[in-house]
C-alpha cells in the first residue's frame, strides 16, 4: 500500500520538510496507521540515489529499503515481550560507526513503547547528542506509553486512522461491510484486520456477539445461559480482549450507554485478573440504572 494513500496529509507535510531540508534527527510516530510505511518512505528519501527531494522508489537503495535490506537502515523490534537494554546498547554502537553505503544512518524502532526503562535510558544519549546525518524513528500505537524523557526529546507526529480508506481496503479484500466496520475499530493495522477476518474463530465469535447482544435486549436470563457459548470461542487472553472490544462497539451501535460503561468496567476487572466468566456476568447483570 502506498503511504500517500494511507496518510496523504502527513506525506504532504513531510514533503515540505524534505524540500526545506529540515528533517529532524528524532521522531516519535504515534498511532499504528501507516507509521512504519512513512518511516520507510522517509528512509528512502534520505538514501535515494536519484537526484531530487522525494524518493524515486526505483533505484537500488529505494528497492532494498522497501525490503528492509539496506545496510545503513537498521530495524529493531521487541525480542519476545520487550526491547531489551542489550539490544539498544548494540544499536547505539551503530551511531559511532561509519556507514556502509553512505555517511548517513537511519534507525527504525518498532513498538518503541515496549522498551525496558533501562533500554530507553540507554537510547537517550544518542537522541540528545546525535551523530551527524543520523535519524531515529520511534514507532508506537500510543505515545502515553513512552517515557516522558524520550517524548520530550523527539518530535511527536500523530497518525490519525483513515477509517474510510481502511474500510474500503477491507471490503476490496472480500470482507463484508458489517465486519469491516467493526474491524476498523479493533485494530490500526490493515494486515492484522485481514488476517483476523480470515480466521474461523473471529467469524464464529462475531456471530455469537450479535446473538448475545440480541438476547441482552430481549431476555437477560437467556443471555446468562448464552455466556458459555462466548467463553467457548473466546478462550484465550488475546481473543477475550477482542470480545470486550467487540461488545463495546456493538453497544455503541445500539446507543446503550449503561452497557458500554459496564463493559469498560468489566474489562478493567478482567485486566486485574478477575475471572473472565465473572466479568461477562457483570456485563449481563441488571441494575436499576440499566
Amino acid at each position: 500500500m502506498e503511504i500517500a494513500e494511507i496518510q496523504p496529509q502527513l506525506v504532504q507535510e513531510f514533503s515540505k520538510i524534505l524540500s526545506s531540508k529540515k528533517l529532524s534527527h528524532a521522531y516519535l510516530f504515534s498511532g499504528g496507521f501507516g507509521n512504519f510505511e512513512l518511516a520507510i518512505w522517509l528512509s528512502q528519501a534520505i538514501f535515494c540515489e536519484t537526484p531530487g527531494v522525494l524518493p524515486c522508489l526505483k533505484c537500488r537503495a529505494c528497492r532494498l529499503i522497501a525490503k528492509g535490506e539496506y545496510a545503513d537502515l537498521h530495524l529493531m523490534s521487541p525480542d519476545g515481550m520487550m526491547i531489551k537494554t542489550a539490544q539498544i546498547k548494540a544499536l547505539t554502537e551503530v551511531f559511532s560507526e561509519s556507514g556502509y553505503e553512505s555517511n548517513r544512518k537511519v534507525i527504525i524502532i518498532q513498538e518503541a513503547d515496549k522498551m525496558h526503562p533501562n533500554a530507553a535510558n540507554a537510547l537517550l544519549k544518542s537522541i540528545e547528542e546525535p551523530e551527524r546525518d543520523s535519524y531515529i524513528f520511534l514507532l508506537t500505537q500510543n505515545e502515553n506509553l513512552i517515557l516522558p524523557t524520550i517524548l520530550s526529546r523527539t518530535q511527536v507526529i500523530k497518525f490519525p486512522k483513515q477509517t474510510p480508506y481502511f474500510k474500503s481496503v477491507l471490503e476490496q479484500n472480500g470482507i463484508l461491510p458489517t465486519q469491516a466496520e467493526l474491524l476498523c475499530q479493533l485494530t490500526d493495522s490493515i494486515d492484522d484486520a485481514i488476517k483476523m477476518a480470515q480466521t474461523s474463530w473471529f467469524s464464529e465469535g462475531l456471530n455469537k456477539c450479535f446473538q448475545f447482544v440480541k438476547l441482552m435486549k430481549s431476555d437477560p436470563d437467556d443471555a446468562f445461559l448464552y455466556l458459555s457459548a462466548l467463553t467457548e470461542t473466546f478462550d484465550d487472553k488475546a481473543r477475550q480482549q477482542v470480545l470486550f472490544d467487540l461488545l463495546i462497539q456493538l453497544f455503541y451501535q445500539e446507543k446503550w450507554t449503561k452497557k458500554i460503561e459496564k463493559t469498560f468496567e468489566a474489562t478493567t476487572m478482567w485486566q486485574h485478573n478477575v475471572r473472565f466468566e465473572s466479568c461477562l456476568n457483570y456485563i449481563v447483570l441488571e441494575s436499576e440504572k440499566d
